[in-house]
Parts: C-alpha cells; sequence; structure tokens
C-alpha cells in the first residue's frame, strides 16, 4: 500500500537542516575559500551542532562535492538547452549555440560569485574526484550537443564527439580560472570568449557566430 501521507515533520526538519548547512557552507566558501571553512564555521553559521553536520556529510569535501555537482547540472541544463535551441532555429549557423553556450558558461565566471569559486577552488579541493565528476555530470550534456550538431551537418562529419566534449569542458573550465585571477574581467571574457571561439570555428562546416 502507498503512503500517501507524504514527508513528516521530522523529515522535513532534517530537510530544512541540511539545506542551512548547505546555504552557510555556499557563502563561507565563496567568501573564504575551501581551505579556510572549518566544519565549525559551517555549523555555527547554520546554527546546528558538528554532530548534525556529519549526520549528513562525511566531510566538508563532501559538501564542496556536491555543490560543485549542482553547478555542472546546470552548465549541463545549459547545453541540452542548446541542442533544443539548434532544433528549434533549423535556418541560424549550427555552431551558434555553441557560441551561445560559451559566452553564457563565462559570463557567470563574472556574473556568480558561486560559480567562479566553486569551478577556481575544485582542482585543488577535489583531486581525482574533480575529473570523475567532470566525466560523468557535465560532459555527457556537451556530447549530446555535439551529437545534435553532426546530426544537422553543422560539424566535420569526423569529428569524435567525446573527445571534442570533454576537450570543450577543459577549455571552460581554463576559461574560468583566467578570468577569475584577471585584474580585468571583462576584458579577460572578451579576450577568452574570442580565443574559444576560434578554435571550436575549425570544427564547422559553417562557421561560428560570434556573441556580439
Amino acid at each position: 500500500m502507498v503512503d500517501m501521507r507524504g514527508p513528516n515533520r521530522r523529515q522535513l526538519y532534517a530537510e530544512q537542516t541540511r539545506a542551512d548547512l548547505v546555504a552557510a557552507a555556499r557563502k563561507l566558501f565563496v567568501d573564504n575559500g575551501f581551505a579556510d571553512t572549518s566544519v565549525e564555521a559551517i555549523t555555527a553559521a547554520a546554527q546546528v551542532s558538528k554532530g548534525t553536520f556529519y549526520h549528513h556529510f562525511s566531510d566538508k569535501k563532501a559538501m564542496f562535492a556536491e555543490l560543485y555537482t549542482e553547478l555542472l547540472q546546470r552548465v549541463g541544463a545549459l547545453a541540452d538547452a542548446a541542442s533544443e535551441a539548434i532544433r528549434a532555429t533549423p535556418g541560424e549557423p549550427a555552431l551558434t549555440a555553441v557560441s551561445n553556450l560559451t559566452h553564457a558558461f563565462l559570463r557567470r565566471t563574472i556574473d556568480d560569485p558561486l560559480h567562479r569559486e566553486l569551478m577556481a577552488q575544485a582542482p585543488s579541493v577535489l583531486v581525482e574526484q574533480y575529473r570523475h565528476i567532470n566525466d560523468t555530470v557535465a560532459q555527457p550534456p556537451i556530447e549530446r550537443l555535439l551529437t545534435v550538431l553532426a546530426e544537422r551537418g553543422g560539424v566535420e562529419p569526423d569529428v569524435p564527439v567525446a573527445t571534442v566534449a570533454r576537450l570543450l569542458l577543459a577549455v571552460l573550465c581554463e576559461g574560468n580560472q583566467i578570468i577569475a585571477a584577471a585584474a580585468d574581467r571583462e576584458d579577460a571574457l572578451a579576450r577568452t570568449f574570442h580565443t574559444i571561439t576560434l578554435l571550436m570555428s575549425g570544427l564547422a562546416t559553417d562557421g561560428v557566430s560570434a556573441h556580439g
């Protein structure tokens, strides 16, 4: 028999507590960096005990990994939206959607401090797990996007989709690092975007549309 009563009060409290811990860590990782954020600081900001923290997370690295995974899921959603845009606009140059995706990702490095800091800190915090999360969360939507492009005839027919997807993701991640470290982030965004556009144009059968 299916229980139709929904979550009870204890479940709702646990979910809210977990959300409070994540919100506290999100802010502290941005403001202070992962290394300078302690479990004690997270629990103090969330107004819960350390025992409560360890009930939800094995350590602060696990919490960081969850936040980074959520970030890449949003990137994946952008890639899937780009795939839909290609299907919806058959008359537009196929790689325009890739160009727009690239610009949207790089723009977040300036506009979204959480995106900027998690992307910048992830390689050193997560180490081997960083590549695994990239490969399993972000790369598949990019592969789907490139597959749509190949089906549309927008990229050269012999383009190895998986390899290009992995390289494009790596370039986007490195672009974040360049922009995040720049004194003039707007200028760094323009230069990085232009460079990636030039790299991608070599794959196109109809050219890449620059983002203004």
